[in-house]
């Protein structure tokens, strides 16, 4: 597989933007960080899923093959053995998920 790499997207940055705006990443995200979290992320679909302090987050692929991502919801994390393994693993917990449902 060839190295992603990921391109921040302002509508999850700066919420000062006019027309449809997307969820706002934590400012605690650098660009660095949003790589990292992309280079660890789990594949589903077309979408790739990362978790963060107990957050979790969702990459897109743009038409230009460069990443997008930001945070959702655990009830947008599917399939549901995403969330099952992360909690064995320990990098969540219920107090998570619930914190963090929508």
């Amino acid at each position: 597989m060839s190295e992603m790499e990921y391109e921040g997207n302002p509508k999850h940055k700066e919420p000062w933007q006019r027309g449809r705006k997307g969820s706002l990443c934590p400012e605690e995200i650098s660009i660095e960080t949003a790589q990292k979290l992309l280079e660890q992320s789990v594949e589903a679909g077309n979408k790739r899923y990362a978790v963060h302090n107990g957050r979790a987050y969702c990459a897109h692929c743009n038409p230009d093959g460069k990443w997008h991502g930001h945070p959702v919801g655990w009830e947008e994390v599917v399939p549901e053995t995403i969330r099952i393994k992360w909690l064995k693993e320990g990098l969540i917990t219920r107090s998570d998920i619930k914190r963090y449902w929508k």
